[in-house]
């Protein structure tokens, strides 16, 4: 009987160890997926080499103050772009300031801005969180500078694909841009774990603790972007990279007929990686952006 006794206490404390050690590390898992770290604007905007403002203006509800450059154009149409990742309104991989020197040379007015918690804008980044707010807050100053609510382009990278699918999916605008959009979170946890080469089954065993962290540290509820296409009225066109990483031609393509609007458009481009394509085809992508605004929106200058 003792010796039964003391086989019990010795599974008790394993299986408390090993909860502990889940717990411990599904916190750490979700603190790291959601706190972004504040990556400073070190980007000169005189290498934008067109005509820019400083730019400030309330997020939508909760009044932090978002900032960014607003660059000028001739046409009607207004490209607001959202970065993905840990990036500001530079982000690096993307090279959003490139992009915007060439959008802006064809007449497009641009709004390069930081999310909050990033770059110059005020509060706390978070993945995935208080996108009505900061994209909501955008979409108004533009509204307020004049722009027709139909006139606004969003172009999203990666998360901020995801995210500006999020927002369209409540709220009206011109057209989508969306490059490197995922399917779903746990597809794109798993395949972030593959991109470190850290054993897949971790992160299929993690991930109902890391959800339950995120939801009760962070008030996260999981929305995926394959979720809210059928929402989505307005025109998309949906950019997928051959050597992306992180979203499969299969998944653009389902994520292409879930959204209804006719319009839609899906541009597979050969030999770039994840959010990429500017840095591999920066005319043809420009060329791309300026084709499907003309076509869906039809506000170039007269």
């Amino acid at each position: 009987m003792k010796r039964w006794h003391k086989l019990y206490k010795i599974i008790s404390i394993v299986l408390g160890v090993v909860l502990v050690l889940y717990l411990g590390i599904s916190w750490y898992g979700a603190k790291t997926a959601m706190e972004i770290p504040r990556l400073p604007v070190v980007y000169d905007p005189a290498a934008l080499g067109t005509s820019y403002e400083n730019v400030a203006f309330p997020s939508r509800g909760d009044n932090l103050t978002l900032t960014g450059w607003f660059l000028p154009g001739v046409n009607k149409d207004v490209i607001l772009v959202v970065n993905g990742g840990f990036q500001n309104r530079i982000d690096d991989n993307s090279d959003t300031g490139g992009l915007a020197r060439a959008l802006a040379a064809e007449g497009h007015n641009i709004l390069l801005y930081d999310l909050r918690g990033r770059g110059e804008s005020e509060g706390k980044g978070r993945s995935l969180l208080h996108i009505d707010e900061d994209i909501g807050g955008a979409v108004d100053y533009l509204v307020g500078r004049g722009f027709a609510t139909d006139a606004i382009c969003i172009l999203g990278f990666c998360s901020g694909a995801a995210s500006a699918a999020m927002y369209a999916g409540g709220n009206g605008v011109g057209s989508l841009i969306l490059v490197g959009c995922f399917i779903d979170m746990h597809t794109m946890v798993i395949r972030q774990a593959q991109s470190i080469n850290a054993p897949t089954f971790l992160a299929y065993l993690f991930w109902p603790g890391g959800i339950v962290f995120t939801r009760l540290f962070y008030g996260y509820h999981v929305v995926n972007p394959i979720d809210v296409m059928p929402g989505i009225a307005c025109p998309v066109l949906f950019v997928h990279e051959e050597l992306d990483d992180f979203s499969s031609s299969a998944e653009t393509q389902r994520l292409y007929h879930a959204a209804p609007n006719p319009a839609n458009e899906v541009w597979e481009v050969p030999g770039a990686v994840h959010s990429q394509v500017f840095r591999v085809r920066p005319a043809e992508f420009v060329a791309k952006i300026g084709e499907f605004i003309d076509r869906t929106i039809g506000l170039s200058a007269d």
